[in-house]
């Protein structure tokens, strides 16, 4: 038996040592997939973003928001307070006929239920909805000073007017 592996190698010597690195890549490559999925299902989704967040408690701020939106007027429903990694999330139901501006001093007025170090590390999103019309939704990043609107919603206070051009 011995004998006939020498001789299948010095017959075959190209083709034996190419199985052999070619065995040898392909156990290296399975090892090292298997590795990563490995890791990878012992790490939290959100990386090393959070490993200072304990220094960063919220305590009883997230309370003290529902309760300061389910105060204001105009407010129906707050829908959901949480906090999802760096962001607390923030949807809040208001009457139809509420203004955007109104809806922005709310939002900013809350602002002061957040101590500042935390204001400089969560991320904050908003998100107001009335009914028929698309949602009011704006965000405040950790380095923003102030709160960003987004565009797209309209407000059922504001009319359109075309003038046409005389000749």
């Amino acid at each position: 038996m011995l004998k006939g592996i020498r001789k299948f190698y010095k017959n075959n010597r190209i083709y034996c040592i190419l199985m052999i690195i070619s065995m040898f890549c392909i156990i290296l490559m399975g090892s090292s997939v298997i590795f990563y999925f490995v890791n990878q299902s012992r790490t939290s989704p959100y990386g090393n973003r959070l490993d200072d967040i304990a220094n960063h408690d919220l305590g009883t701020t997230l309370d003290d928001l529902k309760q300061f939106y389910s105060e204001q007027t105009g407010v129906l429903n707050v829908k959901d307070v949480r906090l999802q990694g760096k962001t607390i999330y923030i949807s809040v139901e208001v009457e139809e006929n509420m203004k955007n501006e109104e809806i922005q001093n709310i939002a900013t007025s809350s602002l002061a239920k957040i101590s500042d170090d935390n204001k400089n590390y969560y991320s904050l999103q908003f998100i107001f909805t009335r009914n028929n019309l698309n949602a009011y939704s704006g965000s405040k990043g950790p380095n923003s000073p102030t709160i960003t609107w987004a565009k797209f919603s309209y407000d059922n206070e504001t009319t359109t007017t075309t003038t046409t051009a005389k000749k």
